[in-house]
């Protein structure tokens, strides 16, 4: 892995040494260019199908928070796991964060939400693709995915404090 990589990812000893940054830098560094690409039409895809969440003054602050609880996610619930790079966990965040409060009154964001819910599922009680795995050269993290979907739905019910 580049250097840029190795110095930003999460990195559970860095971490605990001092190194708190790696907890969001994380989640900006890839494992390759296919992992690299495929993060970025995953954001791409959130963009397209929630630009009124794009458009909020918070938006950011918000996905800082969800990036931030996905490394102490991982930190905290997963101490077996050394390493981690990858947005993958923040979409599947800002996938909830933009489907949720509507999902009652809007059935494209129903569906949305049933989609992501589904394949959270899927990749716990199933497992991941393989194939996918050797493309981006690691392992699917399912529980950084977990823990992003937790915090896009603390988010959502938090939303009156967070409006624009």
């Amino acid at each position: 892995a580049p250097e840029s990589t190795l110095a930003l990812r999460y990195d559970r000893a860095a971490i605990l040494d001092g190194a708190l940054w790696r907890l969001l830098t994380g989640q900006l560094v890839h494992l390759n260019w296919a992992h690299c690409l495929l993060n970025a039409a995953g954001w791409l895809v959130c963009a397209a199908l929630l630009p009124d969440l794009f458009a909020r003054r918070w938006f950011w602050l918000e996905v800082m928070i969800i990036a931030a609880g996905v490394g102490l996610g991982l930190l905290w619930l997963d101490p077996q796991l050394a390493y981690y790079a990858g947005l993958s966990g923040v979409i599947y965040g800002v996938l909830i964060r933009g489907a949720l409060p509507s999902a009652g009154r809007d059935w494209r964001m129903a569906v949305l939400l049933l989609l992501v819910v589904g394949r959270l599922a899927w990749q716990l009680w199933v497992g991941t693709d393989a194939a996918q795995a050797t493309m981006i050269g690691g392992a699917i993290i399912v529980h950084a995915h977990v823990y992003g979907a937790v915090m896009g739905a603390l988010l959502s019910c938090c939303r009156p404090a967070l409006r624009q």
